[in-house]
């Protein structure tokens, strides 16, 4: 199968590369945006996601069977910061991508986001209906609409925090953490910012899936246990034998008086039904961090 993976030199994308790629069953190009991956053996291809025009050619370069749109401002500040440029990625470039996909008969796979909810109740339901509360949440639900209306075979992922090892010189939270753990730096822990974190091989297996076999529709893929952010921390510092009492626990009041929002922050998705769909195994938080600690990066 050919596939085209957009924002493929992102922490996910260079995943679903690496996975998709490993397969002799699939023919696998990836877009990135300005700073060329190593040679993997699978193609790159430059392209500036608001250039309509770049798009198209690439499409009919690479002639997809299915495309995974991974590409967005996905930053909350800045979205905030520059918001007609994340409305022009996040929302217009996914409308002339779906737009393609309806063309070129391929099946899209967009992914998304727990932020197309408020955040007011948390462990939301495929169901349910998005109120975004920030501009990125908002350019997100207006993607998902461009989606279902342009393209005629789609899959729309939303998932939550995702968590594993980035390419050397990006970032991402759980590393983040340890590293500073290891140091000795305290990390000051939510205890009312709720999410479902999911190991990014764990994702990557939802998103192969719908490659290989379909499967139309809103999925919720993300991990299986809804858990504040101390709790997330506290279990990466035990699991990776480090301090656990530098992870310090903060209430909304110490929220506040840190100058932090203190908004409804309890996000996280109920992936039950997307797992039944699937047929898909729905792995723990302590089974997701034991695989990050067991595909750990050598010294």
């Amino acid at each position: 199968m050919r596939v085209l993976v957009i924002g493929a030199s992102g922490f996910i994308g260079r995943y679903v590369m690496r996975r998709l790629g490993a397969s002799p069953e699939h023919e696998v190009a990836g877009t990135f945006g300005s700073q060329p991956p190593a040679d993997d053996g699978n193609a790159w291809h430059q392209v500036e996601l608001t250039d309509a025009a770049a798009v198209e050619r690439l499409f009919e370069h690479t002639r997809p069977e299915a495309v995974v749109h991974l590409a967005a401002i996905a930053d909350i500040g800045a979205a905030e910061r520059d918001p007609e440029r994340a409305t022009a990625i996040n929302v217009a470039a996914t409308s002339t991508i779906a737009r393609l996909c309806e063309q070129h008969g391929a099946h899209l796979i967009f992914v998304s986001t727990e932020c197309v909810f408020d955040g007011e109740r948390g462990f939301y339901r495929e169901d349910e209906t998005p109120r975004p509360t920030t501009h990125y949440g908002r350019t997100k639900w207006e993607a998902e609409q461009e989606v279902v209306w342009e393209a005629a075979s789609w899959s729309i992922v939303r998932t939550s925090i995702v968590y594993g090892w980035p390419h050397p010189g990006k970032g991402n939270f759980a590393p983040s953490l340890i590293d500073n753990l290891r140091n000795g730096r305290p990390y000051r822990a939510p205890t009312e910012v709720l999410r479902t974190p999911v190991y990014v091989e764990h994702l990557v297996d939802g998103i192969a899936l719908l490659v290989e076999r379909g499967h139309p529709g809103i999925l919720h893929v993300a991990g299986r246990d809804w858990v504040s952010m101390y709790d997330f921390a506290s279990a990466i510092a035990n699991t990776f034998d480090l301090d656990a009492n530098l992870v310090q626990p903060m209430d909304a009041d110490a929220q506040a008086r840190a100058g932090a929002s203190t908004r409804p922050d309890r996000l996280g998705l109920d992936c039950r039904e997307s797992m039944r769909r699937l047929n898909l195994e729905h792995p723990s938080l302590a089974e997701g961090i034991a695989a990050l600690r067991a595909d750990a990066p050598g010294p």
